[in-house]
């Protein structure tokens, strides 16, 4: 999982490097040579997943795939999301990361449960089936997926309880999963209370594309708000399906899954018919994400000249600015310069304008402009902790 990022890819290289002094434990190893035990122990699983996820990020934004106008993670898919939404670092995002994961295997240690899929039945259904076989235990919808697939979580004697109310009610199969615990349920109350002081703490700051929230399928601009339902999400349904339909609804028509497997581009396409969904699973994967973005740009520019020379107007020619991006050159902090230039519209930069710098110790790695744009937006804010390859600025080249 994810081991291609870092033996060909020199900065996700260095981003594992630095998340295995960050975590205590080599993660390229861990995933090299781990049993699939091991590697679902919570406390490895989700690290290693949030990491494999910004490797992949990250080589996205390499091969200039341009900015989503919307992010949403399933579940642990959030942090990595928040991350793509420029309201989390990498650092901050893997020790939350790790500080959830150790305060989920903590309340599961505690109070075993399990989690089951049952298929066929619709979320309201599989409701039913919950209220019915639940009695005095702990037992609560978990994951509403996609139609037909809805995952139920809770103790062990309940869930056992679960598949004869499920089929009588319509379902077409319960599947006990391989997990490590009841999550997104009431049995995870104690490690809300554990993780809560690390959130408060989280240096979060509000994203600068909207993060399509797990609690509510909402778009979330604001980051006091996104602690809320960070805390919330740990006992709280995933709402997958609803989230999926509401980015459908603004306008998504293309969605890009990020990070290792294929299993949301499938619950993508059982919840919004005609969506186009693409997989940036391992490096083969980003490139074909890039050309395939790159490809549907092309004709968009085609077909907008086209438009043009059959209204009959004048164009000249029809130019496409996507904005581009200044990244972190190493390890260190960021402290960005003011800008010198300014037109009408907005601060701008010249080819080789110091942007700002990265410093490491005694280290300064300067940070230039490579051509001539507008400055769009800060995306790293001043003495943050950046990795190689982290966006840092966005520009606009005019």
């Amino acid at each position: 999982m994810g081991l291609d990022f870092s033996e060909f890819d020199g900065a996700a290289a260095e981003l594992y490097q630095w998340a295995s002094a960050c975590l205590g434990w080599d993660l390229a190893e861990t995933l090299r040579t781990a049993s699939p035990d091991e590697l679902r122990q919570t406390y490895i699983a989700q690290p290693a997943i949030f990491c494999v996820s910004v490797a992949a990020l990250r080589a996205l934004e390499a091969a200039g795939v341009p900015r989503p106008a919307y992010v949403a993670g399933h579940s642990l898919g959030e942090f990595s999301a928040l991350v793509a939404a420029g309201a989390l670092s990498f650092e901050a995002g893997l020790l939350l990361v790790a500080r959830r994961a150790e305060a989920m295997q903590r309340a599961a240690d505690a109070r075993p449960g399990s989690m089951s899929s049952v298929l066929g039945l619709s979320a309201e259904g599989v409701e039913m089936a919950v209220e019915a076989t639940a009695q005095d235990q702990v037992l609560a919808v978990a994951n509403d997926n996609a139609p037909g697939n809805v995952v139920v979580s809770g103790e062990w004697a309940a869930l056992e309880r679960l598949p004869a109310a499920a089929k009588e009610l319509g379902a077409k199969r319960v599947v006990p999963l391989n997990v490590g615990g009841a999550f997104h349920s009431p049995l995870m109350t104690p490690a809300v209370e554990t993780f809560q002081p690390h959130l408060a703490a989280a240096p979060l700051r509000d994203p600068s594309i909207p993060v399509v929230a797990n609690a509510t399928a909402e778009p979330v601009t604001s980051a006091e708000e996104l602690r809320e339902l960070l805390a919330r999400q740990l006992t709280g349904r995933v709402r997958w399906t609803e989230s999926v339909r509401r980015m459908a609804a603004l306008g998504v028509d293309t969605f890009i899954e990020v990070g290792p497997g294929t299993v949301l581009s499938g619950l993508i396409k059982r919840s919004v018919e005609g969506a186009r969904i693409l997989s940036a699973a391992n490096a083969e994967g980003v490139a074909e994400v890039a050309d395939a973005l790159r490809a549907q740009a092309d004709g968009d520019a085609r077909d907008a000249a086209k438009a043009d020379v059959a209204k009959g107007e004048d164009q000249g020619e029809v130019v496409v600015l996507p904005e581009r991006f200044a990244v972190s050159p190493g390890h260190g902090r960021f402290y960005p310069v003011s800008p010198s230039r300014y037109d009408d519209e907005r601060p701008y930069v010249e080819p080789g304008d110091l942007l700002g710098e990265v410093r490491n110790g005694a280290a300064s790695i300067p940070v230039r402009s490579p051509f001539r744009g507008w400055v769009m937006a800060h995306l790293a804010w001043e003495g943050e902790l950046v990795t190689p390859g982290q966006i840092l600025l966005s520009l606009r080249p005019f």
